[in-house]
């Protein structure tokens, strides 16, 4: 490396993100119909309304031989839920940039990219621009190395596993038909992720809903699917599922049955079945939940988001073993350091790491999620951004067939 090049300014500007803020709270306690969002009022704290425009910052580094290096700061659909930070607004992070980051980067001599985040890491700013710093600074890495991002990533950790293209996995949003649809003619490894942001509409207060949705789900794969063709079906519930059985792993684990069984031969995977008001009542809502799953000899698999936020999350998680999968959400994490190490540490303990994010992501974040990707090999990697399914779909898709081509 060229340990000479040095960065020289560091700009930031506003922009914007590929989907929206929602108050997941709001919308959970009174059904709300898409378009009377944008000026429902909201109840979590840092929203204005139920749903607004993502904010996003863009943040630049030059370096000395006047290349740019781009990294986009940016945070979660549904910030401020389950030990989340809260939302990211843009003006408030330039502030951050300016005050903080700023004077602590410009000047500096590259070294490697985890030396640079370690003095990061410690600053006292959001997490959405430790995200888009370290975007940046991998960059800029990887350049003055020569050599592509992934690449940097492998060296720097010692990672040796062979880079090959990773399964991604779709995310429905509401619109869980039709794109459901687009999911299954693009053949992807996993879907529909799909919502439960209204238990009224999307579930039912006996979870009749989301049953009659699973049954269609599978005769959608059987029509459109070739032979052979088995996604895993993969639904994100928000916790709906829990607070509609008050939380009885007897009750829960009854009904998730009920879904496998009518799923079946196609593997179920459900992401925050239950949801408790801090991470170590999570753990043990979840924990008498994955016995009562076991006793019954169910195969469904159990995948952690929420309270999964950090680093040291990710470590209690572990340590209990009450999940087969995490969902990381790069953004939550911070830097992509702090990602690629809780991926790592997952697959040493052979936990099932979803690579993901939030909608609300860009193109460049997403791009740089696919190089990250490449260098760890997850389980799979959430299509992103926004939430039509076909824009993150060729940005991701892309971007993996060109860094393999290149290799």
């Amino acid at each position: 490396m060229n340990f000479s090049r040095k960065i020289v300014q560091v700009k930031a500007v506003q922009g914007q993100g590929a989907y929206y803020y929602e108050d997941l709270a709001a919308l959970q306690k009174v059904s709300t119909p898409e378009n009377d969002r944008w000026r429902a009022p909201a109840i979590s704290p840092g929203f204005r309304w139920v749903r607004e425009v993502a904010e996003v910052v863009c943040l630049g580094i030059q370096t000395d031989d006047g290349h740019w290096h781009w990294g986009d700061c940016v945070g979660v659909s549904y910030s401020g839920k389950s030990g989340r930070e809260k939302v990211f607004r843009a003006h408030e992070g330039i502030e951050q940039i300016e005050q903080g980051l700023k004077p602590n980067l410009e000047g500096k001599v590259l070294r490697t990219f985890r030396q640079l985040m370690e003095e990061i890491d410690v600053l006292f700013i959001h997490g959405a621009i430790k995200y888009g710093a370290s975007q940046a600074l991998l960059k800029a890495v990887a350049h003055a190395m020569g050599e592509p991002v992934w690449k940097t990533i492998q060296r720097e950790w010692g990672i040796t596993d062979k880079v090959v293209p990773v399964p991604i996995q779709g995310s429905s949003g509401n619109n869980r038909e039709v794109n459901a649809d687009k999911m299954i003619v693009n053949r992807l490894a996993a879907l529909p992720h799909g919502q439960i942001d209204d238990i009224a509409t999307q579930l039912g207060w006996n979870g009749e809903i989301l049953i009659d949705y699973v049954k269609w789900l599978k005769q959608r794969v059987m029509t459109l699917g070739e032979k052979g063709y088995l996604p895993t079906i993969h639904l994100d519930v928000h916790g709906a599922v829990g607070k509609t059985f008050e939380n009885n792993p007897e009750k829960v684990a009854q009904y998730l049955i009920e879904i496998e069984t009518i799923l079946n031969p196609l593997a179920v995977r459900m992401e925050s079945v239950v949801l408790g008001n801090s991470r170590a009542e999570t753990i043990s809502l979840l924990k008498s939940l994955k016995n009562e799953l076991k006793r019954r000899n169910s195969k469904l698999q159990i995948c952690v988001d929420e309270w999964a936020n950090t680093l040291e999350d990710v470590l209690e998680f572990i340590k209990y073993q009450v999940a087969d999968m995490l969902h990381l959400k790069m953004p939550d994490l911070g830097g992509i350091n702090q990602t690629i190490d809780a991926a790592l540490l997952l697959k040493n303990n052979h936990i099932q790491v979803l690579l993901g994010g939030s909608c609300i992501e860009t193109d460049l974040s997403a791009r740089l999620s696919v190089q990250v990707a490449l260098a760890v090999q997850p389980t799979a990697i959430l299509a992103k951004p926004g939430m039509g399914i076909d824009e993150g779909l060729q940005i991701m898709r892309n971007e993996m067939a060109r860094a393999l081509a290149a290799q």
